[in-house]
């Protein structure tokens, strides 16, 4: 069973350098926010090996709601524009237990211009949908990859997974105030016929539908046969299928409401030194997250314990996500 970390302000973690908590800037007017890293599926294609059924995490982490708020806020603050609040996560953030007032408070900050949200649907109940329209969330990107109910429950990993309601769940976001976006992956040569079909929901529904890549990494969950195709590819079976259903499925950077904003301050380059109070458990098996710069930095095979002060060298920097290794 997973240990669950709680971050608040006075642990002293940082809520800036990893990925599976805190917040992530890439440089634009988006905000990635990230509660929670716990998930109630576990996806036969998760590009993170979320969920219970994990391989390769022993820790999930759930971050207090008003600590969440000051980062944002001082991120808004230092881009000097309005943000888009973007709640995601790396497994499911509605299993974050203070999801409803946390989208709330967002949608009172004055630097907040548009509060957006991804989901798998399983755990958005009629109820809850509400409690988010009247909170203020103003967008749903709602994970859907077919529409045959026995390849759903493959590809969601999980025995009580319900297309009929996530499929219930859709319909009802389309006649609310939220716009609803389905978010499909397209998994080559195993659910074509599924994001044709939900090509032609995305029509009924009158809403938006962005096919996702279909992607693998050192730690995610593989299909057995699925490869990935490359980019040129992908975007001819779009273009495809723009011809054949008639709706925009290709976007570009001229489409995109996302702009660029000032970067947060980088603390970090690949191949400094530096030392780090080790704070908590990682992410991942042998990781520990060690603390400096006020930026949270993951350090690969440590053996250190939350207290230990160690010299890591950093092996990884990009948009403030951090990974180290002791030296």
């Amino acid at each position: 069973m997973k240990q669950l970390v709680r971050i608040t302000k006075q642990s002293g973690i940082p809520l800036i350098g990893t990925i599976a908590f805190g917040i992530i800037d890439r440089g634009t007017d988006l905000l990635q926010i990230r509660p929670t890293s716990a998930c109630n599926l576990n996806c036969a294609y998760c590009s993170t090996d979320s969920g219970a059924c994990s391989i390769s995490h022993e820790t999930d982490y759930t971050v207090d709601m008003e600590y969440l708020l000051e980062y944002v806020k001082d991120a808004a603050d230092y881009k000097g524009t309005k943000i888009e609040a973007n709640i995601d996560s790396v497994g499911e953030p509605l299993t974050y237990d203070k999801i409803t007032e946390l989208v709330g408070k967002l949608a009172k900050m004055s630097c907040i211009k548009r509060i957006s949200m991804q989901t798998n649907g399983m755990l958005l109940t009629e109820d809850l949908l509400k409690k988010l329209e009247k909170a203020g969330l103003n967008r749903i990107n709602l994970s859907i990859n077919t529409l045959d109910e026995e390849q759903a429950m493959m590809l969601s990993g999980t025995p009580g997974y319900s297309l009929k309601k996530v499929l219930a769940t859709a319909k009802n976001i389309a006649e609310s105030k939220i716009e609803l976006l389905i978010a499909p992956v397209w998994i080559p040569g195993v659910n074509e016929a599924g994001i044709e079909g939900l090509i032609q929901l995305a029509k009924k529904l009158d809403c938006k539908i962005g096919i996702q890549k279909y992607e693998t990494y050192k730690h995610s969950r593989r299909i057995p046969k699925a490869r990935p195709i490359n980019y040129w590819k992908f975007y001819k079976q779009l273009e495809a299928w723009e011809k054949e259903f008639g709706i925009k499925l290709k976007f570009t950077a001229k489409d995109s409401t996302i702009l660029a904003a000032k970067r947060l301050p980088e603390k970090f380059k690949q191949g400094d030194k530096e030392t780090v109070e080790i704070k908590c458990p990682g992410w991942m098996k042998g990781q520990m997250i060690g603390a400096a710069r006020n930026r949270a930095v993951t350090v690969n095979d440590c053996k250190a314990v939350e207290g230990d002060k160690i010299k890591v060298k950093i092996t990884e920097a990009k948009n403030n996500i951090y990974l180290a290794e002791p030296i």
